[in-house]
């Protein structure tokens, strides 16, 4: 394996006062291989409330907003939603990129919003999120596609003509998206922008991490069953099972990834990082990784390798209890239980809460 603690002059990085250069340095590797180079933060975004009304018995208030930037002759809009506890915040939040805010019905895919229907999924996150605003969290989801879809050759809208001189793909889109709406947020008192969680399922948590790596502010990074790209090794399978790969991606997903990442497909090894290199890169924050036993495409077994792998540099910066990695029996799914999980790693970390369960 890559060592992450390994400098380009070969040395080895001596003490933790070098990982700030350092991990600038791994960061650019990160940008110029994989992310691809992303804009600046806009210093003005436009904001268009589409609904308010209280949730959960009155205890929170549910909030539709659109978030609007305008550059270069073009504009491109962002549906957002946000429910915030009723009184005695500031409140650290919770943020998901997913496909839609808080109904499938903003699922514009016919397949794919009857799939999330019979998963049952807006009814788990309803439970989900009032147990989040019962223990005092904000929720915030945006709609990650309105920015960037999620299909080859979608340059030409969204956030793309905004920026023509960047070379980002999409997942780098959405994990900027994730820092705009930390700066807009940063205005809002309810809302303890110096306790950010930020998380996504599958792509979106690959995006989440991403996010994580490229913006220091964000205070915990969790991505779920991320797979390739995400907490899950390039290099290292179960013997037997079928293996994530480049070209998998390089097939199906060419828009994530800047396309100097597919020179590398068929030649992993030749990779200069891999998921643990990511994972470090959020060293000494908080890392919290939920994933599922028989979720096989998603390489547990290179997640749990790369967990292992990034807990050097977490042991090196005297903080080894700040990555956590939590299994559950189980398919591909951002699941109940991975919730509450995320929410108890975040009651012990973020809140000083005791909790028994072990990450």
């Amino acid at each position: 394996l890559i060592v992450p603690l390994l400098r380009e002059d070969g040395e080895r990085a001596s003490s933790t006062d070098e990982w700030s250069a350092h991990r600038e340095c791994l960061k650019k590797t990160l940008v110029h291989y994989l992310y691809g180079e992303m804009p600046d933060r806009p210093t003005q975004v436009d904001v268009t409330e589409e609904e308010e009304s209280p949730v959960f018995g009155g205890k929170a208030t549910r909030r539709l907003v659109k978030v609007s930037l305008e550059q270069n002759g073009h504009r491109a809009g962002l549906r957002v939603g946000l429910i915030v506890p009723e009184g005695g915040g500031p409140f650290p939040i919770v943020i998901k990129n997913d496909a839609y805010r808080f109904g499938v019905s903003e699922v514009s895919d016919p397949k794919r919003r009857e799939k999330m229907e019979g998963e049952r999924r807006p009814d788990v996150e309803a439970g989900v999120f009032e147990d989040a605003i019962d223990r005092g969290y904000a929720i915030c989801k945006f709609v990650r596609t309105d920015w960037a879809d999620d299909v080859p050759e979608s340059k030409d809208r969204g956030i793309y003509p905004l920026y023509p001189e960047c070379d980002w793909g999409a997942i780098a889109v959405w994990a900027w998206t994730f820092s705009v709406l930390v700066d807009w947020l940063s205005g809002d008192s309810e809302i303890d922008t110096d306790r950010v969680i930020v998380t996504g399922h599958s792509r979106g948590g690959k995006t989440a991490l991403a996010a994580g790596i490229l913006d220091e502010r964000i205070c915990v990074t969790a991505p779920n069953s991320s797979g390739g790209g995400g907490t899950g090794s390039f290099r290292f399978f179960k013997p037997g099972l079928r293996e994530q790969r480049i070209a998998n991606q390089l097939a199906n997903f060419p828009h994530w990834w800047h396309p100097r990442f597919f020179e590398f497909a068929e030649r992993e090894d030749h990779l200069p990082f891999d998921a643990h290199t990511l994972k470090a890169l959020v060293a000494p924050r908080l890392l919290f990784n939920a994933h599922a036993l028989q979720d096989d495409w998603a390489n547990p077994y290179g997640t749990q390798f790369s967990y292992e792998a990034a807990q050097c540099v977490y042991d090196w910066h005297g903080v080894p209890d700040r990555q956590g990695i939590h299994w559950r029996e189980g398919g591909h799914a951002q699941a109940k239980i991975d919730w509450e999980a995320l929410l108890d790693f975040c009651d012990v970390h973020v809140k000083g809460i005791d909790r028994p369960r072990r990450f």
